[in-house]
C-alpha cells in the first residue's frame, strides 16, 4: 500500500511575547492509502495542532510533511491551492458553513473551483445516505448542530478527495448519529481507498477505526 501521509519530526512552538511554548514534539508518523485513523488525547493535548499542520493548514516550526507523496511546503502556492481544492478534503470542528448558502449550496460549493463535472446521482446518493435529503433548502441557522456537521462532512467528500482530515466529527452529534457517521466514514475510507486522519476524544469511536495515535503534552506516546 502507498503511503498518504508522512509526517517526519514535526515539532511546533509558538513566543507568547515572554517565553517560547512547546505544543508538538518531534512527531512522526505514516498513513496507508484506505485507512482511518485516530488522534486521540487530552484536552490542549496537540490534536488539533498536528492536524492543522498535517493538512497544511498550519506550518510546522521544523519537520516535513508530505501529502500524497509531495512534500506540501516545497509546493508553489498555485500548487498548494491546487492539492487542497480537489485533494484534501476538511471537516471543521465549528463547520466552516456558509451562512447565506442552503444546505445544499454549502455541500456544492467546492465543485466551483473543481474543473470536473459534479456526478450528480453520487451527491444525491451522500445527500440521502446522511438523511438530509428534507434539509437541502434550509439554512445553517434552520438547521441542528447534528445537521450542519453532517452538512459539512457532504461537503468535505463532494469533490472525491484523496485523503480527509476532521477535526471532532461527531462532537455535535448524539451517540447513535455519531457511530452512524464514523461507519459512513469507515465504509468511504475502505470503499473507496481514501485516507481519513481524524481528531476524537471518544475512545469508543477511536477503537472502531484501523490505526490509533495518542498524543499527551505534545508527544506521540502510543501507536495502536
Amino acid at each position: 500500500m502507498s503511503k498518504a501521509l508522512e509526517v517526519n519530526k514535526i515539532y511546533k512552538s509558538i513566543d507568547n511575547g515572554e517565553k517560547k511554548i512547546d505544543i508538538l514534539k518531534n512527531i512522526s508518523f505514516s498513513l496507508e492509502a484506505g485507512t482511518i485513523t485516530a488522534v486521540v488525547g487530552k484536552s490542549g493535548s496537540g490534536k488539533s495542532t498536528l492536524l492543522s499542520i498535517a493538512s497544511g493548514i498550519d506550518s510546522p516550526s521544523s519537520g516535513s510533511v508530505k501529502l500524497l507523496g509531495k512534500d506540501y511546503s516545497k509546493l508553489t502556492p498555485t500548487e498548494q491551492e491546487k492539492m487542497r481544492n480537489k485533494q484534501i478534503g476538511m471537516l471543521f470542528q465549528n463547520y466552516h458553513l456558509i451562512p447565506e448558502l442552503t444546505c445544499e449550496e454549502n455541500i456544492r460549493m467546492p465543485l466551483a473551483f473543481s474543473s470536473d463535472s459534479p456526478k450528480e446521482k453520487w451527491i444525491e446518493e451522500w445527500i440521502k445516505k446522511v438523511g438530509l435529503s428534507q434539509k437541502r433548502n434550509l439554512y445553517p441557522k434552520q438547521m441542528s448542530g447534528g445537521e450542519q456537521q453532517r452538512t459539512a462532512l457532504v461537503r468535505a467528500i463532494v469533490n472525491n478527495p484523496d485523503i480527509i482530515f476532521a477535526d471532532e466529527p461527531t462532537g455535535a452529534l448524539d451517540s447513535k448519529l455519531g457511530k452512524n457517521m464514523i461507519a459512513f466514514l469507515i465504509e468511504y475510507a475502505h470503499h473507496f481507498k481514501k485516507t481519513i486522519l481524524l481528531v476524537t476524544h471518544d475512545m469508543e469511536i477511536a477503537s472502531s477505526c484501523d490505526a490509533v495515535l495518542r498524543i499527551a503534552d505534545g508527544r506521540l506516546v502510543a501507536e495502536e
